[in-house]
C-alpha cells in the first residue's frame, strides 16, 4: 500500500477545481464522439453552464464555502474524510484523514501553495506545480469561462452515462488541454479530463461530477469519482455549507 505522502497527487486530484475511453453508456463511459452540424460554440456551452448551476449573480453572493465528506480509494483499501475549504479569490485548503494512514493537507493563500503530512516538515510547493494549484483554486472559475479558457470548441455530441451531453475542447490559461462533457439539456457540467499533453489520448486525471443539489440557489455536485494515476478515487460531500467564517491564517501553511 502506497503511503500518504505518495497517495497525496491522488486523492487531491479533482477536488480543487474538470476523454472518453472505449466502452458503452451503460459502464459510465461516453461512446463514440457523434460530430454534428449546428453545434453551439464553446463558449455559449459553458456560458449555459454558468445559468445552470443558477446564474453568476446568485455564485458571486458567496465567497466562501466548506464541503465535508468521505473519500474511498478501493483499489489499496483506504477511505477516510474530506473536508475542503475555500475562500475567494484563491485561497483552498484540503484536508483528509485516511483510516490508518493519517491525514494529509494541500493548500494555498493564493501567494504560496504547500502541502503538509502529520509528522512531517511542510513542503512549500514550486514551479508549475505551484502555479496550477493556485490558478485551479479560483473560487469564481465555474462563472468566469473566458477568463478561466483561452480556447472552447464543440467538437460533437456524445452519450455519457446515457445522457446526452456536448463534448467540448478546452485550453486552461494556464496551459492544461482538457475534454469537458456538459448535458445538452440540463447544461450541467458532467465530466472534465485533462490530457498528458495536446493531442494526446491519455489522460493525467479524470473528474466525473454527479448528485447536483442546490445550496443557497446555486447548483452543486456532491458526488465525484475521479481517475488519477490509474486509480479511482470516490468523493460523497455530506455537507456543503456556503458563507463559512475562516480564521485568518487558515489557508496559510502550517508552521514547522
Amino acid at each position: 500500500m502506497r503511503t500518504p505522502i505518495a497517495l497525496l497527487p491522488v486523492v487531491l486530484a479533482g477536488t480543487l477545481v474538470l476523454a472518453p475511453s472505449p466502452g458503452n453508456a451503460e459502464s459510465g463511459v461516453p461512446t463514440a464522439i457523434q460530430p454534428t452540424s449546428n453545434l453551439p460554440d464553446g463558449f455559449k456551452v459553458l456560458e449555459d453552464y454558468v445559468e445552470a448551476l443558477g446564474g453568476e449573480k446568485a455564485y458571486r453572493k458567496h465567497k466562501t464555502e466548506e464541503l465535508a465528506g468521505t473519500i474511498e480509494i478501493p483499489a489499496v483499501g483506504a477511505s477516510g474524510t474530506v473536508v475542503l475549504r475555500r475562500e475567494a479569490d484563491t485561497k483552498t485548503k484540503v484536508t483528509i484523514e485516511l483510516e490508518g494512514l493519517g491525514s494529509i493537507v494541500q493548500g494555498t493563500n493564493g501567494e504560496v501553495a504547500w502541502r503538509a503530512q502529520l509528522g512531517m516538515p511542510t513542503e512549500i510547493l514550486e514551479g508549475d506545480e505551484a502555479n496550477k494549484l493556485i490558478n485551479e483554486a479560483n473560487y469564481y472559475a465555474p462563472v468566469e469561462p473566458r477568463k478561466t479558457y483561452t480556447e472552447a470548441k464543440t467538437v460533437g455530441k456524445i452519450t455519457f452515462d446515457g445522457v446526452e451531453c456536448y463534448q467540448l475542447e478546452l485550453i486552461t490559461r494556464w496551459g492544461d488541454h482538457q475534454v469537458g462533457l456538459f448535458e445538452v439539456e440540463s447544461g450541467l457540467h458532467r465530466k472534465i479530463s485533462t490530457r498528458s499533453a495536446p493531442g494526446s489520448d491519455t489522460f493525467t486525471t479524470e473528474t466525473t461530477y454527479s448528485d447536483y443539489r442546490k445550496v443557497k440557489g446555486v447548483k452543486r455536485p456532491f458526488a465525484l469519482e475521479i481517475s488519477a494515476m490509474g486509480m479511482k478515487q470516490v468523493i460523497r460531500f455530506d455537507s456543503i455549507e456556503l458563507g463559512v467564517k475562516f480564521a485568518k491564517d487558515t489557508f496559510d501553511p502550517p508552521k514547522n
